[in-house]
């Protein structure tokens, strides 16, 4: 049987092998009272996967629709106000969580939105 590579787990740095862009929420324009196309933040490496199970339990005392993890090396300035993007997909962080705010990953709790998501939210 063959080993299992470490550094490709989903909690590893060599796990984090999507590209992500974390965007800040458009701006409303006063003349017209729309929004503004989100603005690019950050971009990174990230592991994404649906939650299921104990995952799924725990997601629900935090963010009741949460569908998705996505894990990112920590990064100081990313906040719920922001989106995830991924291959023209869009995920709504709906929870954040530094666990025991070691500063080595940040867990995004998200809901996918948008015409690709099963479900608006």
């Amino acid at each position: 049987m063959p080993l299992k590579r470490l550094s490709s787990a989903p909690g590893s740095i060599g796990g984090m092998s999507r590209q992500i862009t974390l965007n800040n929420p458009g701006l409303r324009n006063p003349a017209d009272g729309g929004l503004a196309p989100p603005n690019p933040a950050i971009t990174t490496w990230a592991s994404i996967r649906g939650l299921k199970g104990a995952e799924l339990d725990k997601a629900a005392q935090v963010a009741t629709d949460a569908e998705h993890l996505v894990r990112i090396a920590y990064q100081p300035g990313v906040n719920a106000n922001m989106t995830v993007g991924f291959e023209g997909r869009t995920f709504r962080i709906k929870y954040i969580e530094d666990e025991d705010e070691m500063h080595f990953f940040l867990d995004l709790y998200c809901a996918e939105f948008g015409q690709n998501a099963g479900s608006q939210t």
